[in-house]
């Protein structure tokens, strides 16, 4: 009783009650001075569970109510409370077109790093060629317009990126319901558009090894539907198709 007393931080008045419903109902049962669970009490709970999980996610903060989560498949949806525990990182209004130092540092010491993006973010160039030349593995996913942007502002480093052994490019179709996802040893991080497609610089990140594992789940559901780029013929065929703005339909998968 003094152990459920602590973790409720209620008072027993308020918990013997509630153990009288669920021992009445043979999903608790009472040992040697303790409750413990039922057979019947162990298989509700995995049931509960999930459900409590979502709960617990939207009654802690409204931004997955606010956002758009049509990027999310459904059977990661059907999973989204494993990401309950994500804290919001809100931009200072005076800093929203300056690089994330918070994020930037975070990230910079990752043994491995995943990256969705379907906005530019040259900020974060550095970060992805330092951590290749430490020998921790990076694998990027960009969509058209944004690997179009890199090409032509960072040609150089693009190839340079494409051709190390640790390293992986991707490039995906613009119309991406996910604004960035960011995935690490050390974390994760999702940024979603609202119902309107609009971006606040407004970020979910969390520490806790399930919501990694769902993140990379994430991550590998979108990079299953990228093109990679395996050489640098490809990213000449790609500056040479997106300079005449047709991008052979084929060659890219559609998320819908």
């Amino acid at each position: 009783m003094e152990e459920i007393k602590v973790i409720l931080d209620v008072s027993p008045t308020a918990i013997l009650p509630q153990i009288k419903r669920l021992t009445d109902s043979d999903l608790v049962i009472q040992k040697n001075g303790s409750y413990e669970l039922t057979d019947m009490g162990e298989q509700v709970f995995k049931k509960v569970r999930s459900l409590v999980d979502v709960l617990c996610l939207v009654e802690k903060d409204n931004y997955w109510m606010e956002h758009d989560l049509d990027g999310i498949p459904q059977y990661l949806l059907d999973r989204i409370g494993d990401i309950k525990d994500c804290n919001p990182i809100k931009a200072d209004p005076s800093q929203i077109f300056e690089p994330n130092t918070e994020l930037l540092d975070f990230f910079s010491s990752s043994r491995y790093l995943m990256v969705f993006s379907s906005f530019y973010r040259p900020e974060f160039l550095p970060l992805f060629l330092k951590l290749a030349r430490l020998e921790s593995d990076v694998s990027l996913i960009f969509t058209e317009s944004v690997l179009e942007k890199f090409l032509h502002n960072y040609e150089r480093k693009i190839r340079k990126f494409t051709t190390m052994d640790n390293t992986e490019l991707s490039v995906c179709k613009d119309g991406v319901k996910i604004a960035e996802l960011i995935v690490s040893d050390r974390g994760m991080m999702i940024s979603l558009f609202d119902d309107q497609g609009r971006f606040y610089h407004e970020y979910m990140h969390c520490t806790e090894p399930q919501a990694i594992s769902w993140a990379k789940e994430l991550f590998d559901f979108y990079k299953s539907r990228a093109l990679k780029v395996v050489s640098e013929k490809i990213i000449d065929s790609f500056i040479c198709t997106s300079e005449n703005e047709t991008f052979v339909e084929s060659q890219l998968v559609s998320f819908h």
